[in-house]
């Protein structure tokens, strides 16, 4: 294991430069939902009703230049999950009182391909390649899907996990250890100190992962199932928020806020984003400042082979190297 203290010094050979390359307002938009990479967005209409989960009485699917690729009734669904390649979920979510939920699976010509019951609807997401959808059940453990509503695996009760591209491997963070998972079998394993996960992130070739809790980043290799790196905060006042790990796991970065502690001057007004490679070397930072902050904040993500974006509680950060 090897452990390194951050230093806030000049880096005097930065691998790469990044450079804000845009800046969007995080304006939440009720009637429409998005894939991730935004190359699909559903507009939806709502029934009449006073319940914080309204069913939609109509959605329709479109792609990123407003083409409608196909609209249908709500049937009940009160939230829409989409893929970057088009295939939606559909979830008829009882709301958080129960948990319950039922998940519809769509084609991309409308057509349902099959169905599956949550007990308890935690956090969700797609695969990179969008062939595998996976549900974190808070009653039955960390379900993938196929795209007709079979069920893959059940991996077992998590705080946190994440995806490879292919959906194949998987990371779980449990409370005594992370685990890793390829075809359903476990692929490696590493004891956690505190089950304290806050985030964590899977390269899309399946070979990093990489972990945060409040006061450090670890860096795992899957392949070799050995810890490449462990990251201490470079400040006592900054808490690890986020981690994300580039698509061939030779980067990987991390959000950072600054909390002195209750009562302190600018609490959660202060962060920093800073990217490293697989040892652990710092290549690049950046700070942040922001008016409005929630436990997300900053949230970091990878986007494509050389890019990433940075997401506060208002704006999202577009970066290119």
């Amino acid at each position: 294991m090897i452990l390194h203290t951050l230093l806030l010094i000049p880096l005097f050979a930065q691998a790469i430069s990044p450079r804000l390359a845009g800046r969007d307002s995080l304006a939440s938009d009720l009637h429409a939902f998005t894939s991730p990479g935004r190359t699909y967005r559903a507009v939806v209409e709502y029934e009449t009703g006073n319940s914080e989960f309204v069913p939609f009485s109509r959605f329709e699917l479109q792609t990123a230049d407003g083409r409608t690729v196909y609209a249908r009734q709500g049937d009940g669904h009160t939230l829409l999950d989409i893929s970057d390649q088009g295939t939606v979920v559909g979830i008829d979510f009882d709301g958080p009182a129960s948990g319950r939920a039922k998940l519809h699976f769509y084609g991309l010509d409308g057509a349902e391909r099959g169905t599956a019951e949550v007990g308890f609807l935690k956090s969700r997401t797609f695969s990179a390649n969008g062939s595998v959808y996976g549900v974190d059940d808070g009653r039955s453990g960390v379900r993938l899907f196929r795209l007709d509503g079979t069920e893959l695996y059940n991996l077992g009760q998590a705080n946190r996990f994440a995806l490879s591209g292919d959906g194949r491997t998987a990371a779980l963070a449990q409370d005594e250890a992370v685990v890793l998972f390829r075809d359903g079998s476990e692929a490696g394993r590493h004891p956690l100190s505190s089950p304290f996960v806050r985030d964590i992130g899977l390269s899309r070739d399946g070979s990093v992962a990489a972990w945060v809790d409040r006061f450090r980043l670890h860096v795992y290799g899957v392949h070799d199932r050995r810890l490449l790196a462990e990251l201490a905060a470079p400040e006592a006042a900054l808490r690890f928020i986020s981690v994300s790990v580039s698509a061939d796991g030779s980067l990987i970065a991390a959000g950072l806020d600054e909390d002195a502690g209750r009562g302190t001057q600018d609490r959660h007004r202060r962060g920093l984003v800073m990217l490293f490679d697989q040892a652990g070397t710092v290549l690049w930072q950046q700070r942040l400042t922001y008016d409005r902050w929630n436990i997300s904040v900053p949230g970091v993500e990878f986007t494509g082979p050389r890019a990433f974006r940075v997401t506060t509680a208002d704006h999202v950060l577009q970066y290119e190297f």
